[in-house]
Parts: C-alpha cells; sequence; structure tokens
C-alpha cells in the first residue's frame, strides 16, 4: 500500500457561539495532534461571523486549511432547491478567496431516488460543475473540487470524464447510500465503497487527490485508509455529541450519557467499561479525564470525539497496524472481518 497520508476535515457549519465554544475548548485541550488542521464550512449556510471566525481559525496555525462545502447536503436533506445553490455560491466564493478548495454545486443522490432521479441528478452535477468552474475566478479555479455521483460506473465515468478534462487537482466522492430522516446520513454500503475505490484508482492515475464526503466515524477510518482516499470529511463528532455518544480510536459510537441499550444504534458502556476502552486503544484527552466529563456535557463530548477522530487518522498514517487490529478484535464484529480487507 502506498504511504499517502490520510487528511480529516472536521466538518462544522455552526453558529458563532459554537465555533468559538470548539476553538476555545480546543485549545484548552492541549491534544497531541491538532483537530482542527483541516476544516469544512458551508458559507452560503453560516453568518458573517462564523466566517471570519474560520478564517481566523485557519490563519492561526501555519498549514492549515479550509474546504467551503457547495451545500450539496442541504439540498439532500431539503433545505432548499438544487436551482437555488449556484448564484448565491457563486458570489460567496467570488467575494470569500482565501479558502484552501472550493467544492463545486453537487446534486446528491440519496437511497430513495429512483434510477431515472439519479441519472438526472449526475447530469446536472456534471453540466453545473461544467459551467461553474468556467466561471470562477482564475485564481480559485486551481482550488476547486467538483464531485462525482453515481449509482453505476457509467455514471461515475462519465463525472471522471468531464472533470479530468477540466484540468482540477481534486475530486470528491459523495455517492454513499443514505440514510436517517430527509436521507441525511451517509453510509457506507459496499457497492458504494467499490465505486469510491474506483473513482480513486482513476483520479490518482492522473495526479488528482480524492476527498470521501461524509463519512466519519472512527471505525470506518481503516477502509478509508486501505482504499487511499486523500482526505475525508465528517459532523458526525458533533452530531453524536448531541445524542450522548463517544467516540474511540477504531470503534463504534457508544451512549455514555445513560446506560441505555435499547437499540443496537445507541448501545450504552458503563464508565468502567468505556475505561478499559481507553486503555486498550490508549486515548487520553483533558474531556474524558475523568471519563465522567463526558455525561456532563455535549461540548466535552464533541471535542472528545473531535480529537479521537484526528487521533485514529494519525494512528493509520503511522501504520501501527497491529494495535489497529488488536482494537478491531474487541470492537463490533462487523468490523472485525473487515479489518484485514481493508488494511493488509
Amino acid at each position: 500500500m502506498s504511504a499517502h497520508e490520510l487528511k480529516f476535515v472536521a466538518s462544522m457549519t455552526v453558529c458563532p457561539s459554537d465555533i468559538r465554544k470548539i476553538r476555545a475548548r480546543v485549545e484548552r485541550a492541549v491534544a497531541s495532534v491538532d483537530p482542527l488542521h483541516n476544516v469544512l464550512i458551508t458559507p452560503l449556510f453560516v453568518n458573517a461571523n462564523s466566517l471570519a471566525m474560520t478564517h481566523e481559525i485557519a490563519e492561526e496555525q501555519a498549514g492549515r486549511s479550509v474546504f467551503f462545502d457547495s451545500g450539496g447536503y442541504y439540498v439532500q436533506s431539503g433545505k432548499l432547491k438544487y436551482s437555488e445553490l449556484y448564484m448565491p455560491l457563486l458570489t460567496a466564493y467570488r467575494n470569500n478567496r482565501w479558502a484552501s478548495v472550493y467544492i463545486l454545486p453537487d446534486h446528491v443522490p440519496t437511497s430513495l431516488d429512483t434510477e431515472e432521479t439519479v441519472e438526472t441528478k449526475v447530469q446536472e452535477t456534471i453540466q453545473n460543475s461544467e459551467m461553474f468552474f468556467r466561471e470562477m475566478p482564475d485564481e480559485l479555479k486551481g482550488r476547486a473540487m467538483p464531485v462525482v455521483h453515481g449509482r453505476t460506473q457509467k455514471q461515475v465515468d462519465e463525472c471522471l470524464k468531464a472533470y479530468i478534462r477540466l484540468g482540477v487537482r481534486y475530486i470528491g466522492f459523495g455517492s454513499f447510500g443514505t440514510m436517517g430522516k430527509n436521507s441525511s446520513v451517509n453510509i457506507a454500503t459496499q457497492s458504494a465503497v467499490q465505486l469510491a475505490k474506483y473513482v480513486i484508482q482513476i483520479a490518482h492515475s492522473h495526479g488528482i487527490k480524492v476527498h470521501l464526503f461524509g463519512l466519519g466515524v472512527p471505525a470506518l477510518v481503516a477502509m478509508i485508509k486501505g482504499i487511499e482516499a486523500d482526505s475525508f470529511d465528517s459532523s458526525a463528532w458533533l452530531k453524536a455529541a448531541g445524542f450522548g455518544q463517544v467516540f474511540l480510536p477504531f470503534m463504534r459510537a457508544y451512549n455514555i450519557s445513560h446506560g441505555s441499550v435499547i437499540s443496537e444504534l445507541q448501545k450504552g458502556i458503563t464508565i468502567d467499561q468505556f475505561s478499559q476502552y481507553q486503555h486498550l486503544t490508549g486515548h487520553k484527552c483533558l474531556y474524558c479525564q475523568p471519563p465522567s466529563y463526558l455525561q456532563e456535557h455535549k461540548m466535552n463530548r464533541a471535542i472528545h470525539n473531535l480529537i479521537v477522530i484526528a487521533e485514529t487518522v494519525q494512528m493509520v498514517n503511522t501504520g501501527n497496524y497491529n494495535h489497529i487490529q488488536k482494537i478491531y478484535h474487541h470492537g463490533s464484529k462487523k468490523y472485525q472481518e473487515e479489518f484485514e480487507n481493508w488494511l493488509l
């Protein structure tokens, strides 16, 4: 496997007070990794203060970068129509030329879409990406990231062909399966992972980097690294915290705010179990020392989760596969068998 480095991009399209809290708590944590090294924000869905603060975060430390998201996710979850995205997005990008990556307007298919709807969305994404790219200021074109969508290899090929022709340096892949309210949660279905792997192989053969959208639980990091993606973003660290869930490197999320064992999704964990898993994974941070801190405040859980994902990526990049395998072995059965396919 190549020694390329995987990047984690923290998605935080949130209000200024949340950005302020996240930033202050990350500073206080003095973690061994910088969880805000790469940040993703949707300029159309934050106010000017959030945008300014994100710019400050990027300026604070050398090497930090900001990804501007198109808002395709908000179309996917029904907040606005795809046709309403184009002009406001172009204006936002023209007015803010300091970001590292500019994601082009994509029309995200969901698992509920018919074959015809998916085909329409793919064609709209290609046409609008080409047009949008042409209308972007020249200085931003080298930072443009069009998004590949599709359920079939043919659809994916059409996207790839169009984007390679544009001469871009980055391509995104966002056609994972969806679930949840308004189909707003991405899941890594087997067929989507195969398509993502294919996109990465073709893109890399043209010297283009590939970003995966919205797959951000620690248990999937070995897969993301294994298929040689260059980066991925996630807002799962923040969403999970709101549901009382906590992360640990390479493990599934567990509910720590109360001992719920009601459902598989909201699987509960006791403080003692959590401490054992801490020992197994080697994770410690200001917000889980002692673990009872995680029960007290959503923001404690959020920053803990954020640091955990950044650490998980660092662990997979440094390649201590024996330790990683040991963690998977103690985790969810679903992932135990997968580890070898992914990384070994």
